[in-house]
């Protein structure tokens, strides 16, 4: 009796048209070049964000919102950030225990009073006031160096043809204000930095948005 010859396994090559040796060969090159230092010169770490030599490091606190408009305060700050890293003199800290020093503030009020009126007593130009306080204090000595209590901002603007348009344009004009408040503290506090010795920075008590 003849026996029957088993049929052999075809076995896949490996070539490059393996998904899976493929994957294998790419996962190889990437422990490699880890291993060997390599990092990617268009992507930062999140450790090297915002670090510079002999930066002076702050920590921008959540402002306290005393208001209904939500979201204000997010609007704030990320405007603070977003000034602060343009200096060489600032760099941001993750944590208020990595500081040198904490900005923090409190959104006081917000009012939109009409500024001017046409037909049937409706407003169509409005403005958004803005009152709030703010501080930077040094966390090791507690010293604080730049302050101001109730000082105000505000921004005019359109009502628009219909409550969507209103709404629309409230909340430009509030991200005008938050803006302008982060660059106006940032100033201060450049100069404070930058400044000779001795020299003194502060925020005026009432600032006008045309200022």
């Amino acid at each position: 009796m003849t026996s029957i010859p088993k049929k052999m396994k075809k076995t896949n090559p490996l070539t490059s048209q393996n998904p899976f040796v493929l994957f294998a060969l790419l996962l190889a090159l990437g422990i490699t070049l880890s291993a060997c230092g390599y990092s990617n010169p268009y992507v930062q770490s999140d450790e090297a964000e915002g670090v510079k030599p002999d930066a002076v490091s702050i920590y921008v606190d959540m402002w306290e919102n005393k208001t209904s408009e939500l979201g204000f305060q997010s609007e704030l700050k990320q405007s603070l950030v977003r000034w602060l890293k343009k200096s060489p003199h600032f760099s941001m800290a993750r944590t208020p225990q990595q500081s040198d020093y904490i900005l923090n503030g409190v959104i006081e009020s917000v009012h939109v009073p009409g500024l001017s009126y046409g037909t049937f007593d409706r407003a169509v130009e409005l403005r958004a006031e803005i009152t709030f306080s703010v501080e930077v204090k040094n966390t090791k000595t507690g010293e604080i160096i730049l302050q101001r209590k109730d000082a105000d901002w505000y921004e005019a603007f359109s009502a628009g043809r219909d409550a969507a348009s209103l709404e629309m344009n409230k909340r430009e004009a509030l991200r005008q204000v938050a803006d302008s408040i982060a660059e106006n503290i940032y100033v201060n506090l450049f100069n404070r930095f930058s400044a000779k010795k001795g020299a003194k920075a502060d925020i005026p008590g009432e600032i006008k948005a045309d200022d």
